[in-house]
Parts: C-alpha cells; structure tokens; sequence
C-alpha cells in the first residue's frame, strides 16, 4: 500500500510539471502571434508613448454602413508612456472616414476628429493627474497616411494636432494649484496593426 501511495504521488509529480510545461509553451505561442505585430509609438508634447499591450491588444476595424459610400477605418490601442509600467486601461482611436473601399498604400487622410477624446496618461506639469482625457476642439486637426497595408496588417503614420484637457467640464485644482488649460499636439506617431 505504502508503494502504491508514493507511485502514485510520483505519478501526479510528473503530470503536474507536464501541465505547467504545457501552458507555458501555449502562453508564449499566443504572444508571438499579435503582440509582435502590433506596434505603437508617437510623441505627446515631447514625451514618448507606446502601445500598452500587457493591458490590451491594438487593431483595426473596418465598418460600413448601407445609408451611405463612407467606410469607417478604426485604429484601436491602449497607450502609455513608454518604460513605464501601467495597469490601467487608456484608450485612444484613430478613426477614417473614406469613400475607399480599402484603404490605399501611400494616401494620407484626414483623422475624423469630431467629438474625439483619448483617455491616456500623462506626465505634464500643471495637469496633475496620472491620466486625462484629451479632447478634440474646433482647432483639432490629424492625418493618417498608410505606409502599408496587405488586407490584415495596417501600417502607418499619424499626427493630431490642438487636443486640449479641457472638455467643457470644470478643470478644478490640485493640490491646491487651479489645474490650466493646455494644448496637446501627438506628433511622430507610427503604427502597425492587425485585425
């Protein structure tokens, strides 16, 4: 009996190291599929970001509707500054509205910018938070041009310039200082996304 209990003991050893051997294979199969793909990095007033992707995957989604010719071409990531780890889930689209039924390589087109805001993070003196929502304004303008694109992986430029952190919404204090309005320009930003 005593042989029976330290075979099976021994028997349950060695499928518990073959499970965690398993999942560990299957873990890094999963993250060499999309997170190599996918890439972010741009500028925020001089501060560099990067996709977030232990937080959340970066795509792309294409939708159209049957009331009118415009395709809508979404770029979708969660940024952050870049070496610094986050925990928390910003979000920040790039959003084209076209005629063009698939997006075209070398064309540059306008960022749709109406009614836009990107919850990020921040490292700006004067707005204090550790995130803030950026909103678009009258002034807000951004361009998009695609460097690539083979039908699944979406590559290009963007830059959005006159984004504000002040939506309409009492900016408030902090720690005692009025927190001011100030103006955010994205500058040098590239991406590379999957569906």
């Amino acid at each position: 009996m005593k042989n029976f209990r330290l075979f099976r003991s021994f028997f349950l050893l060695i499928l518990l190291i073959a499970s965690f051997t398993n999942c560990s294979n299957e873990n890094s199969d999963d993250s060499s599929d999309i997170s190599k793909k996918s890439l972010l990095s741009f500028s925020l007033n001089n501060v560099q970001y990067e996709n977030n992707s232990a937080i959340s995957e970066m795509y792309w989604e294409k939708s159209t509707t049957t009331t009118s010719s415009i395709n809508e071409f979404v770029i979708v990531t969660s940024p952050k500054i870049k070496g610094v780890p986050n925990d928390f889930l910003e979000i920040m689209n790039l959003e084209i509205r076209t005629t063009d039924n698939v997006l075209v390589v070398n064309k540059t087109y306008d960022l749709y910018t109406d009614g836009y805001f990107a919850f990020i993070p921040i490292n700006e003196a004067g707005v204090c938070y550790k995130e803030v929502t950026l909103w678009g304004n009258s002034k807000t303008s951004g361009k998009v041009k695609i460097t690539s694109f083979d039908g699944t992986i979406l590559k290009g430029e963007f830059s959005i310039s006159n984004l504000t952190n002040n939506g309409g919404y009492p900016l408030g204090y902090c720690n005692g200082t009025k927190i001011v309005e100030k103006i955010f320009n994205i500058t040098n930003g590239t991406f590379t996304a999957v569906p």
